[in-house]
């Protein structure tokens, strides 16, 4: 018999609610349902207790890929979600009925957004949210498969689970491609606020140093000062119309700062 548990809310402002279902060895799934006030500590709070539950298990799945995956679904708007941890905690699986995602390859590459200005306001993403879960879970030694679900939505998998020798075999290796850079992507000599303002472009797309300074809170003249010193390494690029676009290059150190986030 399936047990369902509920928590509080931590306040009555809370808006966002989702479920985590939890499927132990030989027992009954158990339901916990459980909501934030905002974005922001919505995902600290589900991704906590996601951990929770896979650690109780024996899992491996990695935080930092339950994490952005968790706030990845300020996209669905939360819509429907369900939170599952299955195998000993060695796979959690996200499944929303939100939009869905049209171009599910290129959700998982570095720079690809879909966030609303209203969402960055919430989550200032950098368009790496499912690509920082990725690394963090390939690294980890395990997966991430991003799928639609049965009658819409999205459904994310992380997994540590290794794939059947049958189906390994049954599929053909990939080549993998040239890398652009064989002795590693360039280091740049830019500060780490020149990161951000590399990472803001890359997000927003096509920037001016207004926009830059009001996303990172700095003055204009600063930002502009910093636009400068990327495009002088052909980080960024100028527009027509006076505003910067990112190089790709600009692209390549960004995938590189991101990563070497994930531990």
């Amino acid at each position: 018999m399936m047990r369902a548990q509920s928590t509080r809310m931590d306040t009555d402002r809370a808006e966002i609610s989702v479920r985590i279902a939890v499927y132990p060895a030989g027992s009954d799934p158990e339901i916990t349902e459980i909501a934030g006030a905002d974005p922001r500590s919505a995902t600290a709070k589900f991704t906590r207790t996601v951990m929770g539950k896979v650690r109780e298990l024996g899992g491996e799945v990695p935080e930092e890929a339950v994490r952005e995956v968790v706030e990845n679904l300020i996209h669905a708007e939360y819509r429907g979600v369900v939170i599952s941890v299955l195998d000993d905690g060695n796979v959690v699986r996200v499944s929303d009925r939100g939009p869905g995602i049209q171009n599910k390859e290129r959700a998982v590459e570095f720079g690809f957004t879909g966030a609303s200005s209203a969402a960055l306001e919430e989550i200032r993403g950098v368009g790496a949210g499912l690509g920082m879960a990725r690394t963090a879970a390939e690294k980890a030694g395990g997966a991430l498969a991003v799928e639609d679900n049965i009658g819409g939505g999205t459904v994310v998998t992380i997994s540590m689970v290794d794939t059947p020798r049958a189906v390994r075999e049954e599929v053909p290796a990939a080549r993998p491609a040239a890398p652009r850079y064989p002795g590693g992507v360039p280091r740049m000599n830019i500060s780490e606020r020149q990161q951000k303002v590399l990472i803001t472009v890359l997000e927003c797309g096509e920037v001016g140093p207004s926009t830059v300074a009001d996303r990172l809170e700095i003055s204009v003249s600063t930002a502009y000062r910093d636009l400068s010193v990327l495009e002088e390494h052909g980080l960024v690029q100028a527009h027509e119309s006076g505003k910067r676009l990112i190089s790709p290059l600009g692209e390549d150190v960004v995938e590189a700062i991101v990563s070497a986030w994930v531990k």
